[in-house]
């Protein structure tokens, strides 16, 4: 099973938009507080970011993640029922009001906090200024 990407956007609209947001966030409030990270840095956490995003949605690695975790039993647990256009009720195993999109969430918000941690180690550490 794979999944299709829950928003509007196709699939690699999404994870631009998402990275870029997220990048210009970084930089306007690192700069409201006076700091400046270097470029080299804030990019490469965004990479982390992005790639990372990518690979999630497309479903297989989240899978397997979820798999590994433990974590199939409850994906597959908590599905949705929705109806389709001509009214026929069907099941879903992804999208709002299921499992897959709370453990979704949860390993985007957890690399979210590695690629933040790589960009602040790769901003201050002593040899990477000059």
């Amino acid at each position: 099973m794979t999944r299709q990407c829950t928003t509007h956007l196709r699939p690699r609209e999404n994870v631009a938009t998402h990275t870029a947001i997220q990048t210009g966030a970084a930089t306007a409030l690192t700069r409201a507080f006076g700091y400046r990270i270097p470029a080299s840095a804030l990019l490469t956490g965004a990479a982390i970011n992005g790639f990372t995003h990518a690979a999630i949605d497309r479903g297989a690695l989240f899978l397997w993640l979820a798999k590994k975790a433990g974590q199939s039993g409850y994906i597959e647990h908590c599905q949705t029922v929705r109806l389709d256009k001509d009214g026929t009720p069907k099941e879903e195993i992804n999208g709002p009001g299921t499992a897959w999109i709370e453990l979704d969430a949860a390993l985007h918000r957890f690399i979210g906090v590695g690629a933040a941690a790589v960009t602040t180690w790769l901003a201050t550490r002593k040899g990477g200024r000059r």
